[in-house]
């Protein structure tokens, strides 16, 4: 882990109070946040999905800002600006964290697509390979969406969880008692990132291509 990794926490927190001069007005009580919340987590009927906002405590530095909590609500909705503006205000390593409450799991494994690092890639590997179905899902199609941006000089700072990341997803790709969906999903992300050298395009199975049982 290098010293830049050891700086995240303080940034996480600053991160999330980051909030508090966004969104809505500063006058919102906590409790006013906290009802809006609970409805925003209800399902279309009202009859069921509703999510105590109060799951925040089981997590070290759980948000204190209401309108951090009003931004998973929305996210949780779909709202992919708002995942982004997560993913931007408290970085990879808070999303990780909190993927932590089951609740916010699938819209933080979701919003890790707008990650500015590679940080968390060996962990979304593999929730990619052994997480339910929902979780497996979210988890590639953030790797998917990480590894389609251009290289940048700061990616050799994650070279490590880059590795490993593939390593799982290889792992994957060649075992032929997985199901298609994930195996299909781990060879499009290896493909993307194989220029970043940690597999080589050799290794990565043709099985599912279009022209491999013409």
């Amino acid at each position: 882990m290098t010293g830049a990794r050891a700086c995240m926490a303080p940034a996480i927190l600053a991160g999330a109070l980051a909030f508090a001069g966004c969104g809505r007005g500063a006058g919102s009580s906590a409790s006013t946040a906290t009802g809006r919340l609970a409805s925003s987590f209800a399902s279309a009927d009202g009859s069921a999905g509703r999510v105590d906002p109060g799951v925040f405590a089981s997590l070290d530095g759980a948000p204190s800002d209401p309108r951090e909590i009003e931004a998973w609500a929305r996210a949780t909705q779909g709202d992919e600006d708002e995942m982004a503006r997560l993913a931007t205000s408290i970085g990879c390593a808070g999303l990780r964290e909190r993927a932590e409450v089951p609740a916010l799991r699938v819209t933080a494994l979701r919003a890790m697509g707008a990650c500015d690092d590679f940080s968390e890639l060996a962990w979304l590997a593999t929730v990619t390979s052994s997480g339910p179905d929902a979780d497996s899902a979210a988890a590639i199609d953030a790797i998917l969406d990480e590894a389609a941006r251009p290289r940048r000089a700061v990616d050799p700072e994650d070279a490590d969880e880059i590795a490993d990341g593939c390593q799982t997803l290889l792992a994957l790709a060649r075992a032929p008692d997985r199901p298609k969906t994930r195996r299909v999903g781990a060879i499009r992300a290896l493909r993307m990132l194989a220029e970043r050298g940690c597999v080589k395009p050799a290794d990565i199975p043709t099985e599912f291509d279009a022209n491999a049982n013409k």
